[in-house]
């Protein structure tokens, strides 16, 4: 389908151990990119005749497999996402006509009109990813904006998010009712966990999960 001016990309966090990533080019673009593809544990296989240090070091401690050779359509086969880094628009409109082709999604760096997806800027606080988007549009902004958002939000707040995890675990179990999850979980986001943990530590804050639980169990709501 043919994009318009009205378009908006959805987005979608998406398990990549289960989709093979083929990354196309060999620079510091390229690196940028694997470097977050290695992160969420994808299989990724990076194609290009030359390779930059940082691509070697990974291709050297068996993080990427490496085709050192110039792009050809029949290195698609067997992938599920492409991210094309090269700087080079002729082989970034073949790298896009080849995957629309076989209907392989495709990310070209700085070439949104031959995208089908698009990456955001990412703030990550352990298992909490807050992602800024432009739709494209102005990636310098959002960026900005993530570095505001980083500004904000206290170290602390990767360990909030697990602890929030471990309580919703608590939560789900033993049939509770909606009432019940609503007002448990309303308690622990009334919770200063920033304070709690700066003078109780890791492993209290942990045990005050269940006495959390036993209060908005027990004491009725005034």
């Amino acid at each position: 389908m043919k994009k318009t001016d009205t378009y908006t990309y959805f987005p979608v966090l998406l398990d990549l151990r289960r989709l093979p990533c083929l990354v196309v080019g060999g620079g510091r673009v390229a690196l940028m990119k694997v470097r977050s593809l290695v992160e969420s544990n994808a299989t990724i296989t990076v194609v290009s005749p030359k390779l930059c240090a940082g691509l070697a070091k990974l291709s050297k401690n068996a993080k990427i497999s490496v085709i050192a050779r110039p792009y050809s359509s029949r290195f698609l086969k067997g992938q599920k996402v492409v991210f094309c880094a090269t700087d080079n628009p002729e082989i970034n409109r073949l790298v896009s006509h080849d995957c629309r082709r076989i209907g392989i999604l495709l990310n070209v760096a700085d070439g949104p009109s031959w995208c089908d997806f698009i990456l955001p800027a990412n703030l990550k606080r352990g298992d909490l990813v807050i992602s800024v988007s432009s739709q494209g549009k102005a990636p310098f902004f959002a960026k900005e904006m993530r570095r505001k958002l980083a500004e904000v939000l206290p170290p602390s707040t990767a360990v909030v998010a697990e602890l929030a995890g471990e309580f919703r675990k608590l939560v789900l179990s033993n049939g509770r009712s909606r009432d019940m999850k609503d007002k448990a979980y309303g308690k622990f986001l009334s919770t200063d966990w920033d304070t709690m943990l700066r003078t109780k530590g890791q492993r209290k804050s942990r045990e005050y999960l269940d006495e959390l639980l036993l209060d908005a169990e027990e004491k009725p709501d005034s």
